[in-house]
Parts: C-alpha cells; structure tokens; sequence
C-alpha cells in the first residue's frame, strides 16, 4: 500500500499537457523521436524546453551595434547628476510601484 502512495506523490509532482497532434505533424515527429532513441512524449518535453530556453535567453539579451555600445559607454563615463524624474523613478522601483508591473507578493 506504501508503494502506491509513495508512486502517487511522485507524478503530483509533475504537471500535465494535453496536446492533440494533427496527423501529419505526428507522421514527421515520430520518426524523429525513434532516430534520436525517444518516445513522443520525451522528444516533445526536451523539446519544448529547448525552445523555451532559446526564447528565454533571447529576451533575456540585448543585442548592440558597435555605435550603441560606444553610445552606453560614452553615457556610463559623463559626469552628470541624475536628474529629479530619474531619481523619482529610482525611488519608485525601491518601493516596488512600477506602472504596468506587479510583484510575486502584491
């Protein structure tokens, strides 16, 4: 009986997608999985996790030309005093109330 519960914990852990494959698709993707040694279910969460971690990383990244990145060098370098509506935008972020955002624990 301990085995059971013990088996039911383990796959509460892990949530659950439904998806329906149009036919053709299903026709392409299974051999794939068979040539890279998966089952269905395996290919598609690698690779959705894969995608996720490009799409991710590409949010993630700033992508610059050598003129931009003179220009952000140039600007960190200049010796100026923030002026008052950035310094009430700093302030505002320390206190969590940014327009259009919310916060884990709002």
């Amino acid at each position: 009986m301990q085995r059971v519960n013990a088996k039911k914990r383990q796959t509460s852990e892990k949530d659950r997608i439904d998806l329906r494959l149009d036919s053709k698709i299903k026709a392409r993707v299974a051999p794939a999985a068979a040539i890279a040694g998966q089952g269905l279910t395996n290919l598609a969460v690698s690779t959705l996790s894969e995608k996720a971690d490009q799409i991710l990383a590409r949010h993630e990244t700033i992508l610059l030309t050598r003129d931009e990145y003179s220009f952000f060098l140039n600007a960190l370098a200049e010796d100026r005093k923030p002026s008052k509506r950035s310094r009430a935008a700093a302030k505002r972020y320390r206190q969590g109330r940014r327009t259009g955002v919310s916060h884990a624990g709002d």
